[in-house]
C-alpha cells in the first residue's frame, strides 16, 4: 500500500536492432519510456530518430480506399502474411489498387450525379403539365427569352400593375403557396423583366436545353435515362464490389501494419542515435527488472542498465494498493500524484473518507441500499465510483448499527447513546430518548475525531518531510513537529480542564509545550539561516543529496534576498510577518477544529429530516403512510447522501491533504497501453 519502487533503465544496442528493442519494451507491459535528451546544441554527431508520422500519408491514402470500395478497416486485423515492411512497398500496392478502382469510382460518383440532376430535373417538369410545346424550339427561340419557375400566390394578382411590360405569363399547376409558371420576353427586355419577377418573389427552375417535345415526352425522355443511368451504375457498383470483395482482407491487413509501424515510428523518435547505435531510457517497476532484463537482451546485441531511483522526484509514480483501498485512487489522483520520493496517501483517504461518511450518515437500511448500487453498479459499469459507493454504503450501515437507525427508525435497534457507559461518561443522568437529546455528545465526539485526524496528519507530514528533507516544513512548519507539540499540548491542556477538572497547565507546561514551539515557528527564517551555515545534513531518513534540502535553499535564499525583493529584511518587518505568521496558524487550528463540527450536525440533519418524512407519513393512512416513508427514505438517500460525499471530499481535501501531501507526481504510462511495435 503505497507508491510502487520504479528504477530506471538505459538501453543501448546497435541501431539496427532498435524496432525489435522498441517492440520487446512494448511486449513487457510494464515500461515507461522517457522523452530524448535535447541534442540540438550538441557538439558530438547525436540526433534524434525523427520518422515519427512517416506512414501517415500512406494510412489517409488506404483509408480513402476503403471507403470508396465501402471496405470496413480493421486496424487489430492480423497481419503476419504481409510481406511489406518497406514504405516503397505498400506505395507499390496502393498505387495499384488505386489505379483499379479511381477510374469505377469517378464514374459511380459520376452516374450518380447525373441521376440526381435528373431526377431534380423531372421533379420540376412535373410542374409545368399541360404545356404542349415542343422544349427544344422554345428553348432554342434568339429573340424571345422564355423562363420556367414557379410565383407566389400572392403576386399573381401584382402582374396586372405591369400589363404595360413586354412580357406573357401563363401559369401551370397551382399549389398552395406557389403555382407553376412561364413567363416569355423579348431578348432586349429580358433583364428588366427578371429583375421584375425577382422581386415578385419567382423562382426560377432552369431546364436543360436538350428536353424535347411537350413535357409529359420530356418527362417519359427523363425517365428512360435515368433508367440507363441506374443499369450503367450498376454495372459500375459490382466492378467495385468485385475488387472490394477480393482486396478487402488484404487491404484491412496492410492498413493494420501501417498502423502498427507508424506507432512504432512514434516511439522511435524518443531515441537517440550517436554513431550507428541507438540510446533510449525509461523506467520499470523494480520488481519486473530481471523479467524485463532477460526479454531485452533475447533481442541480442543490446545492452541494459538498471539503476535504483532514490532521490529522483522526475521518476514517474504508479500507486498500489489493496482491493479495498484501490478504488479510493481516484480521489487521490484528482487532487495529484504524490511525488516519487513522497507517501501514498490512499490508504488514509480510504479509511477516513469511510469513517467519517458512515458517521455523517449512519443508518442501517439506507446503507444497505447504497452498497447494493454500488455493487450493482461496479457489475454493470466501469465508473470508478461504482466501489466507492459500495464501501461507503457498508460504513453507513455499520453506523447505522451503531446509531440504531433503520431507515430513520431508532426503535429496532437500541442506539450505543443509550447505555448507561456511554451517556453516563456525557454527563447525562438518564438515556437520551433520541438523536437530539444527545446532541452535545454528538458535537463532542465530532471535535474529539477531529483532533485525532488533524494530529494523525501531522505526524504524517513529519515523516513525509523529514524523510524528502524538507526541514521547514517537518520541523518548523504549521503541522511540523513544532506545530504538533503546540495544538497537541493546547489540546490536552484545555480537555484535562474542563473534561476531567484536572489542572495541567502549569507555568512550566505552557512555557516548554507552549510558548517554546510557537516561538521556534515565529524564528524559523533565522534557524534554518543558521542550520545552513553550519552545514547541516538533512535529517534522517532524507534521501535527497546534498548538505540540505533543495527547497530548503530556495527558501534560505529568499530570505537572504529579503523575499525575493533584493533588499535584506528589517527588523520590524520580521517582527510583524512573524506575528502575523502566528496569528495565522493559530486561526487555522481553530477553523480546523470547529470545521469537524459538521460530523454531529449531519447526524443531526439526517435524523432531522427523517423526522419531518415521519410526521407526514401519519398524515395519512394505509397505503398513503407507506408512500410517504418509502418517498422520504428515496429522497434521503438520494440527495443527503451525496451532500454527505462531497462534504467528506471537501474534508478530506481542505483539512486533511492540505497538512502533508506534496504532489508534483507523473503518471507511469506503459508503452504497452497505446502502441504497438511490428519489427
Amino acid at each position: 500500500m503505497a507508491i510502487e519502487k520504479v528504477s530506471l533503465v538505459y538501453i543501448e544496442g546497435s541501431l539496427r536492432k532498435v524496432n525489435k528493442t522498441l517492440k520487446k519494451c512494448c511486449e513487457s507491459g510494464c515500461f515507461h519510456m522517457n522523452p530524448p535528451p535535447d541534442t540540438s546544441r550538441n557538439e558530438l554527431a547525436a540526433k534524434n530518430l525523427k520518422d515519427k508520422g512517416l506512414y501517415e500519408r500512406m494510412i489517409k491514402r488506404a483509408r480513402a480506399i476503403a471507403d470508396n470500395l465501402g471496405v470496413k478497416l480493421d486496424e487489430d486485423a492480423p497481419f503476419d502474411d504481409i510481406e511489406y515492411n518497406v514504405g516503397a512497398d505498400f506505395k507499390k500496392y496502393l498505387d495499384e489498387l488505386d489505379k483499379q478502382q479511381a477510374g469505377l469510382y469517378e464514374e459511380q460518383m459520376r452516374i450518380n450525379s447525373e441521376i440526381r440532376s435528373k431526377g431534380a430535373i423531372y421533379h420540376n417538369l412535373l410542374g409545368f403539365s399541360g404545356f404542349d410545346a415542343d422544349f427544344a424550339e422554345l428553348l432554342a427561340c434568339k429573340y424571345l427569352k422564355p423562363r420556367f419557375g414557379r410565383i407566389p400566390n400572392g403576386s399573381i394578382r401584382k402582374l396586372d400593375f405591369y400589363s404595360e411590360k413586354t412580357f406573357f405569363f401563363y401559369p401551370f399547376e397551382k399549389k398552395e403557396n406557389y403555382t407553376w409558371c412561364l413567363y416569355i420576353t423579348t431578348s432586349a427586355e429580358v433583364n428588366n423583366i427578371d429583375f421584375l419577377f425577382g422581386s415578385l418573389g419567382f423562382e426560377r427552375s432552369v431546364l436543360p436545353d436538350y428536353l424535347k417535345g411537350s413535357t409529359e415526352e420530356a418527362a417519359r425522355k427523363l425517365l428512360s435515362d435515368m433508367d440507363d443511368d441506374l443499369v450503367k451504375l450498376g454495372e459500375v457498383e459490382e466492378k467495385l464490389k468485385e475488387i472490394a470483395d477480393r482486396e478487402s482482407e488484404k487491404l484491412s491487413k496492410v492498413y493494420a501494419k501501417l498502423i502498427s509501424l507508424n506507432s512504432s515510428y512514434e516511439l522511435r523518435a524518443n531515441v537517440t542515435v550517436f554513431d550507428n547505435s541507438f540510446h533510449f531510457s525509461g523506467y520499470i517497476p523494480s520488481k519486473e527488472a530481471k523479467h524485463f532484463t532477460e526479454m531485452i537482451n533475447s533481442v541480442g546485441d543490446v545492452t541494459v542498465n538498471i539503476r535504483d531511483v532514490t532521490s529522483d522526484d522526475k521518476a514517474p509514480v504508479r500507486l498500489k494498493n489493496n482491493w479495498l483501498f484501490r478504488p479510493f485512487e481516484m480521489f487521490v489522483k484528482m487532487y495529484g500524484l504524490p511525488a516519487a520520493n513522497g507517501m501514498d496517501p490512499t490508504p488514509l483517504v480510504a479509511i477516513t473518507y469511510m469513517l467519517l461518511y458512515g458517521m455523517m450518515f449512519g443508518d442501517l437500511g439506507q446503507g444497505l441500499c447504497i452498497m447494493i448500487l454500488g455493487i450493482i453498479l461496479t457489475k454493470v459499469t466501469k465508473a470508478g465510483l461504482a466501489p466507492i459507493i459500495a464501501r461507503i454504503g457498508l460504513s453507513s450501515a455499520l453506523f447505522g448499527i451503531l446509531y440504531g437507525s433503520v431507515f430513520g427508525n431508532e426503535d429496532i435497534i437500541e442506539p450505543f447513546f443509550r447505555f448507561p457507559q456511554i451517556y453516563e461518561l456525557f454527563g447525562y443522568t438518564e438515556p437520551p430518548h433520541d438523536v437530539f437529546k444527545a446532541s452535545n455528545m454528538f458535537l463532542i465526539l465530532a471535535l474529539i475525531v477531529g483532533i485525532c485526524l488533524i494530529l494523525a496528519t501531522m505526524i504524517v507530514n513529519i515523516v513525509v518531510s523529514l524523510r524528502m528533507g524538507d526541514l521547514d516544513a517537518g520541523i518548523f512548519g504549521a503541522s511540523g513537529i513544532c506545530g504538533f507539540v503546540f495544538y497537541a499540548s493546547l489540546i490536552a491542556g484545555l480537555g484535562c480542564s474542563i473534561a476531567l477538572g484536572i489542572q495541567i497547565m502549569t507555568p512550566v507546561y505552557i512555557i516548554c509545550l507552549i510558548v517554546l514551539p510557537l516561538a521556534l515557528i515565529f524564528f524559523k527564517e533565522p534557524l534554518l539561516h543558521a542550520m545552513e551555515n553550519r552545514g547541516m545534513k538533512p535529517v534522517k531518513g532524507a534521501k535527497n543529496a546534498g548538505n540540505i534540502d533543495t527547497g530548503l535553499k530556495a527558501k534560505l535564499a529568499k530570505m537572504q534576498e529579503g523575499g525575493g525583493t533584493g533588499e535584506k529584511k528589517s527588523v520590524g518587518m520580521f517582527i510583524i510577518e512573524g506575528f502575523i505568521d502566528l496569528f495565522e496558524i493559530c486561526l487555522t487550528y481553530l477553523s480546523n477544529t470547529m470545521s469537524y463540527l459538521r460530523i454531529g450536525g449531519f447526524v443531526l440533519s439526517h435524523a432531522g429530516l427523517m423526522l419531518v418524512f415521519s410526521i407526514i407519513a401519519d398524515m395519512f393512512d394505509g397505503a398513503g403512510s407507506v408512500v410517504v416513508l418509502i418517498f422520504g427514505n428515496i429522497f434521503v438517500t438520494g440527495f443527503e447522501g451525496f451532500i454527505v460525499g462531497i462534504q467528506v471530499l471537501r474534508l478530506e481535501f481542505y483539512e486533511l491533504f492540505s497538512r502533508f501531501f506534496k504532489g508534483g507526481g507523473i503518471p507511469f504510462k506503459s508503452v504497452s497501453t497505446n502502441t504497438k511495435v511490428q519489427v
